[in-house]
């Protein structure tokens, strides 16, 4: 299931020998990266949106963001729209200060170098529009990351079938232009249908196309899954970056088998709950062991936009 993730962590296997696996590792892809600065960049009040037109054809939308990353920091060029007026030094700074903060808030990568780059302007009234609405409104909650919807599959076989019915009306068009030779299958099909009578067969097949049509009706109201859960950052509750539950499995199993007197951590990460399975090395107070695995996994959990459950189980390791 999409919505479940189980990740082990074994600190004692990670010595180098490919078999012994370890504790995996967490790639932020570059894309990622320009996401959050886009979306930091936009907390600041002179900074705008830029859409449509060319703009959105061409893929030039601002703001948007280059980046290079390195192995401990990363550089970032940000594009950017600014309201007209505006002091460029100002929104620079102040766009430099959120964007360093989220990345190291939330991604964890300090920023090495950020080149602003003024690319557009727009009119005034987009400052005094988010200056007043930001202290009155709470910004929308961005939509997370979804499956795709459930009715694709159905969508799909109707679209085939579609084709298909096509060429059949080609076919009939055809021989009715004495194009091609061939049996008609539409007007078959009818004088077949037409010489119907009253059968017991029929009541099933009403039945079973009634089941059918409510579970098709179901399939197109039903809601995209989520695929991912939002981070947020302690001055703002909306989320600026997504993680999949195999994301935050894979940081729990790590933090909770660095705690000591940790042989290994197996984490399993669903809707509403986090459970994380730790095995013990020898003696250890279970409270207290308890304790510190939950202390050491709390900032990750702390960052999440939906809440979930925190369980911990102990085991003693197998000698």
């Amino acid at each position: 299931m999409a919505d479940t993730a189980v990740v082990d962590s074994d600190p004692a296997a990670d010595n180098g020998d490919p078999d012994n696996g370890g504790p995996g590792t967490l790639v932020i892809k570059e894309r990622a990266i320009e996401r959050v600065a886009v979306a930091a960049a936009l907390t600041v009040p002179a900074v705008v949106r830029t859409t449509g037109g060319m703009s959105r054809l061409t893929g030039r939308e601002l703001p948007r963001a280059d980046v290079s990353m390195g192995e401990h920091s990363v550089s970032i060029n940000l594009y950017v729209s600014l309201a007209w007026p505006s002091t460029i030094s100002d929104v620079a700074a102040s766009v430099h200060s959120e964007v360093a903060r989220v990345l190291d808030t939330i991604v964890g990568l300090p920023l090495h170098r950020l080149n602003v780059v003024v690319a557009a302007t727009s009119a005034g009234r987009a400052v005094e529009h988010r200056v007043s609405v930001a202290d009155t409104r709470t910004p929308p909650r961005p939509r997370p990351p979804t499956a795709s919807p459930a009715a694709l599959f159905v969508a799909l076989v109707l679209a085939v079938a579609l084709l298909g019915v096509a060429f059949v009306a080609g076919r009939e068009f055809l021989i009715s232009r004495e194009t091609i030779v061939g049996a008609p299958w539409i007007r078959n099909a009818v004088d077949w249908i037409a010489e119907l009578h009253w059968a017991t067969w029929m009541i099933p097949a009403a039945a079973g196309a009634v089941v059918v049509g409510l579970i098709l009706v179901a399939i197109g109201l039903k809601p995209r899954t989520k695929t991912h859960t939002g981070a947020s950052t302690p001055t703002s509750s909306t989320p600026m970056v997504w993680l999949r539950p195999t994301d935050v499995a894979r940081l729990c199993s790590d933090h909770a088998g660095d705690v000591p007197g940790a042989a290994s951590a197996r984490t399993t990460v669903t809707k509403k709950r986090v459970t994380i399975d730790v095995q013990l090395v020898g003696e250890a107070d279970e409270t207290a062991m308890t304790e510190s695995v939950r202390e050491a996994v709390s900032p990750t959990l702390a960052v999440l936009a939906d809440t979930r459950k925190t369980r911990i189980r102990l085991q003693q390791a197998r000698s």
